[in-house]
């Protein structure tokens, strides 16, 4: 069987592909983006735009595709992250098409003159600035056993029910299960604003992201925290202290400030 042949891949590459602005008028870095296209620097208003030519279409593909073009995407941001000290990504697939009289360069020119001092407050804000990611996951059978040992209620249902007959028994374990949910509730939220009030102690531009459901375990805090690249080891031991007894801190990046770049338009 012959697949249809993307079209973004076939028709006239007559519009740009943006991967980040860069402060300055920087030159061609000599790198490759999507499907190894060069990546070449389009200047305007004292910024860089980092892009490639494509058409003036969706890049759409299979999930293999798409996973292999985000990360293309994002070795490119990195690249000129490093290059430059500050930058803003655009999201995947942000195109500029040719359109009042203007070919695609042009467009990217007057977009970086229009947006230059936006874009350039951004940037200062940025510099020397890194993305991290901070999640807490609970093993919720171990914590469950914790709070279960350290709950009053439960300890005196646990304590009743010995020794019940099994269809009293069986009414204790509704109950007990029932003080169980509302424990872990009150605790998931306890746990979340303790982490959250020593985090932004720290750095106070963070994220609250929507929480994920990884595996076997029961996530609790999803944040990205914006911080000077020097001071990345100091989360790192603020988050060491909220491990616990199937608590799990996952503590990850430094990388591009994508969180806190905003819309580029």
């Amino acid at each position: 069987m012959i697949e249809p042949e993307n079209r973004a891949a076939t028709a006239a590459p007559v519009a740009r592909y943006v991967y980040c602005v860069v402060p300055g008028e920087v030159g061609d870095w000599q790198l490759r983006g999507l499907d190894g296209q060069p990546v070449r620097a389009i200047r305007g208003g004292g910024l860089t735009a980092l892009v490639h030519d494509c058409p003036a279409e969706p890049y759409q593909g299979d999930e293999d595709r798409v996973k292999a073009w985000v990360l293309a995407h994002s070795d490119v941001v990195d690249a000129a992250w490093e290059h430059s000290g500050a930058v803003l990504p655009m999201s995947f697939d942000t195109i500029i098409r040719p359109g009042d009289g203007l070919d695609a360069d042009e467009q990217v020119k007057r977009w970086l003159s229009s947006e230059g001092d936006r874009f350039r407050a951004k940037l200062e804000r940025l510099r020397d600035k890194v993305e991290l990611g901070v999640q807490v996951l609970w093993d919720a059978r171990a914590v469950g056993e914790v709070v279960a040992r350290s709950d009053d209620e439960i300890r005196r249902l646990r304590a009743e029910m010995a020794g019940k007959p099994k269809g009293s028994a069986y009414f204790y374990r509704q109950k007990i299960e029932q003080a169980l949910r509302r424990a872990l509730e009150a605790k998931a939220e306890e746990d979340y604003r303790a982490c959250f009030r020593q985090v932004t102690a720290l750095f106070p531009e963070v994220h609250v992201n929507k929480l994920t459901k990884p595996p076997d375990r029961q996530m609790i805090v999803n944040l990205s925290v914006l911080a000077p690249r020097e001071r990345v080891a100091e989360l790192g031991a603020v988050l060491a202290g909220l491990q616990a007894e199937g608590v799990e801190v996952r503590f990850t990046g430094p990388w591009p400030p994508y969180s806190f770049a905003g819309p580029a338009q």
